[in-house]
């Protein structure tokens, strides 16, 4: 009996912490999402997310995915200068809970490698993404790109 009893608590606790690693998601949006001034709002009601000059591919409104998504954008580093870019890979397009709304361009690389977003109507101003965060962002949204 307890033979049977260890080998369910270790088979509970390995399903738990497998859970953890394959889908990371905070439970508060991060405070940084505002502060490296990138998104204005903190609290994301959905977003849209669409080829330049296409139908919304993706159009997400959990809050799990919402979250995670969000912290991606608070990793990324803001690269003063301007920012003279080809087309966009993607639109973002970010409603807030109180009916603001936000514009971002997107440039995703592959896996690994960095990538670039910017708000719509600022020239001046590129954020960053390393590869960590790429690859990341890829991982939330990937099977909506292709």
């Amino acid at each position: 009996m307890k033979k049977i009893m260890f080998v369910v608590s270790i088979s509970v606790l390995l399903a738990s912490c497998q859970k953890e690693l394959a889908a990371p998601v905070l439970h508060n949006p991060p405070e940084s999402i505002v502060e490296n001034g990138l998104i204005d709002f903190k609290e994301w009601e959905e977003f849209h997310l669409s080829k330049p000059g296409g139908d919304s591919r993706m159009n997400e409104d959990d809050s799990l995915l919402i979250q995670a998504v969000q912290e991606v954008f608070a990793g990324a580093v803001k690269v003063e200068g301007m920012a003279d870019l080809e087309d966009p890979d993607f639109i973002m397009e970010v409603d807030a809970e109180n009916g603001e709304h936000q514009k971002l361009l997107l440039w995703l690389r592959e896996k690994g490698e960095e990538s670039q977003v910017k708000k719509e109507d600022d020239s001046n101003a590129v954020y960053s993404l390393d590869g960590k965060l790429t690859e990341r962002l890829r991982q939330l949204v990937g099977n909506d790109l292709e």
